[in-house]
């Protein structure tokens, strides 16, 4: 690897020292474009890697290439938000997800016969906690990784009321699909045995 110029080696410093993120930094940001565009942490946080290392390459390689605007935090942004709308935007809305999953779909044939027994029930509720983990709470708890808001996830869903669900409402389509199973799931807890015949 060959030895950085003096400009090259100002150019990277002010290009880091542009990227500075007062507030939370990068995490806050990570967590922020989490959120807006349905990914994972750790998908986006190696998106902001990448974009980093892609300017300094660039600095390091094409020099001659670089202009001021490549050294702003707005270039930076725009990289990572071109990268991330990319990888977002085969992103199923969420509810169609639920609604397609294998575990739902078990859930909604089975629950069309009436409920004779205490073990149907059960059977019935534990498909809807499945889809609550694999459709909801897996997805989002990827998406709040390292928050203090991912420890206040429930992983039952009977622990998803209402209140709950206030906490997380920046993320409404995971709280749709959360109100919609533990709707389901109190029908279900309530629905009488019907009379053997």
């Amino acid at each position: 690897m060959c030895e950085l110029t003096t400009e090259q080696t100002d150019a990277i410093a002010t290009f880091k020292h542009s990227l500075h993120l007062p507030g939370g930094g990068f995490h806050a940001l990570i967590v922020e474009l989490c959120r807006e565009f349905q990914l994972p942490f750790q998908v986006v946080r190696s998106v902001l890697k990448q974009a980093q290392a892609s300017i300094e390459t660039k600095i390091r390689n094409q020099f001659d290439d670089v202009v001021a605007s490549d050294l702003t935090k707005e270039h930076w942004l725009s990289i990572i938000k071109d990268e991330l709308n990319e990888r977002a935007k085969d992103n199923i809305p969420l509810m169609e997800i639920l609604i397609d999953s294998e575990i739902y779909r078990q859930f909604l044939d089975q629950s069309k016969s009436p409920l004779r027994t205490e073990s149907e029930r059960e059977c019935l509720l534990e498909q809807l906690m499945q889809a609550y983990e694999q459709q909801v709470y897996k997805p989002l708890k990827a998406m709040l990784y390292t928050t203090a808001l991912q420890w206040q996830l429930p992983s039952d869903l009977l622990d998803m009321t209402e209140e709950t669900r206030q906490l997380f409402s920046n993320y409404p389509q995971h709280m749709e699909a959360s109100a919609l199973l533990f709707k389901l799931s109190e029908q279900i807890s309530s629905q009488p045995l019907s009379e053997h015949s």
